[in-house]
């Protein structure tokens, strides 16, 4: 079936504007004015009047976690809360709604906006509930805080041995305070009953339509480790074919051990694979949060001196999984917040690239915050990508001074100075931590302004990209990330049909206006996947 849509403002990149595009199910056959579309092709099976509205390449979101956002979707929401008291309540009523759990999840707490000023406690979950074990994740992931319940099931009340790469909170008399940060956080996966497939496709389902309805036509998703391998590619393999993929997804794949990475390896051969669902890179964890204070930094935490994070990953941990990916022709991807963690990640990149210094599998860090001006330079010398996440200066821009000092925080977040010096850099929202829409993402990269105040000033704002540019870091880089960008990214003949249509023109706006723009309709593999208003043939 060919698909047209007419009267739109259509960007083509740069200058260039159209009002017609016609495709199939498989590929753009042709872009232009509505008479030059009439006298190349013929009559179009549907047509879709986009009156005057602004079309663009499909949105693609280069690193979140769907199978968290859809737990999210299904667990107590604690985003936004502004005290204990206030999450303590939210609990309660979730837990009266759904009498029938074992086990009470909630996630996106920040302590940061809590009126007591301080972590949450054991003693805080045990006003939700004595009996069953509660589990509350902050909203970076990295850390979480459970119920005396939990504690006691897990057999973690005395004599507590810390893990590695990982920390479980003590009182003055070595008893657990609840809060679990890093790889100690694994320590908790017993309490979890085992998902079955079809609630893990259930999960999936449910985020992936909330990317669509955002206006995400592609996402990179760090859903499968070594622990999930089996259960996680299945459920994907199986909502493939029964067409219940909405976007494009390209695997982000944590795998911390040799044997699983084998396997891995193995299974991209024998697996076949299409362009809705990639197996894609490795992805690495190799430090924390900044907002946790996990991140892993040179020197201690300006606001805390007794710390400097976490290594999550030594070394040669990460030289023995990375090496073996580079050898086998697969992408890495690594998670690195704290300029320590950055600096350890491209020493390995130099490492394994010397032989091809222009990262020809195209390695790149994911996150890259905290860095001084010759990690920058790093970056281009060594050609790695950058994907990183501007929706984070929301909450960052306010505490990254307290957390890193003034000079540093001066060179953090440099994500134009990325660009500009040659690293190829893309954006993603690390959804759950922050929400995916990718035009509040698109807002904190033009303006370096947090959400909620428009008004004020941003953070660093020299480090601001126009609007042109930061659409190609969600378009164009985001498909050179997956070797794609011979097929996505732009709309022109040949280029698959992925676009995202919005409900008010981004380049009439005012820069701090683009975070109240929304998806008007989403097109992902031809099909219309999300519309918000009926259109007719």
């Amino acid at each position: 079936m060919r698909t047209r849509i007419r009267n739109a403002k259509i960007w083509l990149g740069k200058d260039c504007w159209a009002t017609d595009v016609l495709w199939d199910p498989a590929q753009i056959l042709a872009v232009g004015s509505a008479a030059e579309i009439e006298a190349q092709c013929p009559k179009a099976d549907q047509t879709i009047d986009a009156g005057g509205r602004l079309v663009l390449p499909g949105f693609c979101d280069t690193h979140l976690h769907l199978y968290n956002k859809g737990c999210q979707l299904q667990d107590i929401d604690l985003q936004n809360g502004t005290s204990i008291e206030e999450l303590i309540e939210r609990s309660r009523t979730y837990l009266q709604q759904h009498p029938q759990l074992s086990v009470i999840h909630g996630c996106g707490w920040n302590h940061d906006y809590f009126a007591e000023g301080r972590l949450l406690n054991r003693h805080d979950l045990d006003r939700i509930s004595e009996t069953l074990p509660v589990i509350l994740t902050r909203a970076c992931g990295h850390v979480a805080c459970v119920n005396t319940c939990a504690l006691k099931r897990l057999g973690l009340m005395t004599d507590v041995e810390q893990p590695l790469e990982g920390q479980i909170d003590v009182d003055s008399s070595g008893t657990p305070t609840g809060i679990f940060r890093e790889n100690a956080m694994l320590l908790l996966n017993p309490l979890n009953p085992p998902a079955t497939v079809e609630q893990i496709k259930e999960r999936l389902e449910l985020a992936m339509k909330a990317a669509a309805r955002a206006g995400l036509t592609t996402v990179h998703s760090n859903d499968v480790t070594s622990e999930n391998m089996d259960l996680m590619l299945s459920a994907y393999q199986q909502l493939r074919s029964e067409g219940r993929m909405p976007v494009r997804v390209v695997l982000q794949c944590t795998l911390t051990d040799r044997a699983s990475l084998n396997r891995y390896l193995e299974l991209r051969k024998q697996i076949p694979q299409d362009d809705v669902l990639i197996f894609g890179p490795l992805k690495l964890l190799t430090d924390g949060s900044l907002g946790a204070r996990t991140a892993w930094m040179r020197k201690p935490y300006a606001d805390d001196p007794s710390t400097c994070g976490i290594a999550t990953m030594t070394p040669t941990q990460l030289d023995e999984l990375v090496t073996l990916a580079h050898t086998h022709g697969l992408q890495c991807v690594c998670h690195a917040i704290g300029d320590a963690a950055i600096e350890m990640m491209l020493d390995e990149f130099e490492k394994v690239n010397q032989e091809t210094p222009d990262n020809p599998l195209r390695h790149g860090i994911v996150h890259c915050q905290i860095t001084d001006e010759a990690l920058i330079r790093r970056f281009a010398s060594t050609h790695t990508a950058a994907l990183v996440q501007p929706i984070f200066l929301h909450y960052d821009q306010h505490i990254v001074a307290q957390r890193v000092g003034k000079d540093l925080a001066q060179s953090s977040y440099a994500f134009r100075s990325l660009a500009e010096l040659g690293a190829k850099v893309s954006f993603g929202t690390d959804c759950p931590v922050e929400d995916l829409n990718p035009f509040a993402n698109l807002y904190c990269a033009v303006t370096r302004k947090d959400l909620l105040h428009p008004e004020a000033a941003g953070y660093r704002p020299e480090e601001a990209f126009s609007l042109v540019e930061a659409l190609a870091c969600m378009t164009e880089n985001a498909a050179w990330q997956s070797f794609e960008e011979d097929r996505r990214g732009r709309i022109a003949p040949g280029m698959q049909p992925d676009l995202t249509i919005c409900d008010q023109d981004c380049f009439l706006l005012v820069p701090e206006q683009i975070k109240d723009v929304r998806s008007w309709m989403t097109i992902s593999q031809g099909k219309v996947q999300w519309q918000t208003e009926v259109f007719s043939d």
